[in-house]
């Protein structure tokens, strides 16, 4: 019976979190943040 709660509640997080990550408003955000490795980082060089 515990396991049956502990394998719902990890269901229930990962339903949560998938709805947080493809959320529309943070989409934009997300979008910003891929593209951090691709961008010119010379001025940060010593």
């Amino acid at each position: 019976m515990a396991g049956t709660i502990y394998l719902l509640i990890l269901v229930a997080a990962f339903i949560g979190i998938v709805i947080w990550v493809f959320a529309r408003k943070r989409k934009a955000r997300f979008e910003a943040e891929s593209r951090i490795p691709f961008e010119d980082d010379s001025t940060n060089r010593s």
